[in-house]
């Protein structure tokens, strides 16, 4: 069955700088039960955990409901579609969504610009070397 629930709230956790310990106060669930899951040693937590797990990491709890069911849904051939965005990327939007308008535009400008700057390291790296 994997783990990829366990993983993805490990890599929540760990993008946030938060230890087991951390999770266990703000939560008020036991470290050793939260690793457990995080190893795929205990199944899903309960929708009350899964609330409050989303609130500490800064996640919608849709996104961990919806991961949590993954584990129990047959495996599908078309990736992109049924993609979880990464953790970085829930990060991001809900940023985004609390900027004004003007910085949504610098926002957007940057990130073309960064765009730009890689795609001009790629064309210039493969011609370079």
């Amino acid at each position: 069955m994997g783990n990829k629930f366990g993983d993805y709230l490990f890599q929540l956790r760990k993008d946030r700088n938060l230890t087991l310990r951390d999770v266990e106060r703000q939560v008020k669930i036991s470290n050793a039960y939260l690793s457990q899951v995080e190893r795929g040693e205990r199944g899903i937590p309960t929708m009350r955990i899964l609330s409050k797990l989303a609130e500490v990491y800064g996640v919608p709890v849709s996104v961990l409901t919806e991961k949590a069911e993954e584990v129990f849904k047959p495996k599908k051939t078309n990736k992109t579609k049924d993609a979880m965005p990464s953790p970085d990327a829930e990060f991001i939007y809900r940023g985004y969504e609390g900027l004004s308008e003007d910085n949504k535009q610098m926002l957007k400008r940057f990130l073309t610009t960064l765009q730009n700057e890689d795609k001009g390291k790629t064309i210039k790296g493969g011609q370079d070397e």
